[in-house]
């Protein structure tokens, strides 16, 4: 007896996801997650776009504000070398979606490997996704 379409429909789950990775840093400034989100008003200084990075280790945040959405090349990479160079952090993982940060991370040569969660998957960027943003 074969099943009909609308019983295989009916029967199917989605493909378990990893929410994270598997080993948890407890190194401060090894692995940040980050995230970008846009403000419906925009600040007294012009700023539209609100940054957030957090250490996986110590859950500190660091926001960033931004006019354009372009501008988080510029200011995160600054932030990266601060915290290398003032405080001898060198982060050496990033979890986020966005693809364009890992291109200018390489040029700067920082070393930093890139993981990349799904849009719209709030589970898999970690403390961002939930707690953050």
């Amino acid at each position: 007896m074969d099943n009909c379409e609308n019983c295989a429909i009916g029967k199917m789950h989605q493909k378990n996801v990893e929410k994270g990775p598997k080993e948890k840093s407890s190194k401060p400034g090894f692995r940040f997650y980050i995230d970008i989100a846009l403000s419906k008003f925009t600040s007294a200084g012009g700023s539209k776009y609100w940054f957030l990075a957090v250490d996986e280790a110590t859950h500190l945040k660091f926001s960033l504000f931004l006019k354009q959405k372009g501008d988080v090349k510029d200011k995160f990479i600054s932030f990266l070398k601060e915290l290398r160079d003032t405080y001898g952090r060198r982060v050496d993982h990033i979890r986020c979606k966005n693809r364009a940060l890992e291109s200018a991370c390489i040029d700067k040569e920082l070393g930093i490997v890139f993981e990349y969660t799904a849009p719209g998957t709030p589970q898999q960027n970690g403390v961002i996704g939930k707690k953050g943003l």
